[in-house]
């Protein structure tokens, strides 16, 4: 019999667009190595360079990814929210953290564990790819992000134009 607790997290498991598609099998196997975890506004979620073995999907909430420029200071570059993954690099050697998260307001997210999740893409080598095919999604939407950030703050396109 399933936990009150257990069956809140595969319901919000099963409604998260990162799982969207996948089978039954594999979001519970996903839920048994995940836990729900709650961060409070301004609370540093991870560093940037910080290995840290969690992947995030993010149930509501606001968490704003940055990195430090050299006597600049720190640069908000995204803020993400509701249906978003959060922590992508915890599945890429060296699992460190490209940027640093902080919570903009209280989130609720749901905490897979990286080191069991990529042991469940190895013995799934067609979820793995799957898996992996969701994560350069994030990643490529992260990179638009970033540009389209730096243009806001450094000029517009045509501007670059040789």
């Amino acid at each position: 019999m399933m936990s009150g607790h257990h069956v809140e997290l595969l319901t919000l498991l099963k409604d998260h667009p990162f799982t969207k598609n996948m089978s039954e099998e594999k979001v519970m196997q996903l839920a048994s190595i995940s836990t729900l975890v709650r961060f409070f506004a301004g609370q540093k979620i991870f560093e940037e360079g910080e290995v840290h073995k969690r992947l995030y999907l993010i149930v509501y909430g606001l968490v704003a990814l940055y990195f430090q420029i050299p006597t600049k200071g720190e640069f908000r570059f995204e803020t993400i929210g509701s249906g978003e993954v959060l922590g992508w690099s915890s599945l890429m050697e060296p699992f460190k953290k490209t940027s640093g998260a902080v919570a903009v307001e209280n989130t609720l997210a749901i905490a897979v564990d990286s080191e069991k999740l990529l042991r469940m893409m190895r013995d799934d080598p067609v979820f793995g790819s799957e898996v992996y095919r969701r994560i350069v999604m994030v990643v490529a939407d992260r990179l638009r992000a970033a540009r389209m950030r730096l243009l806001d703050i450094y000029g517009k396109a045509e501007e670059f134009k040789t």
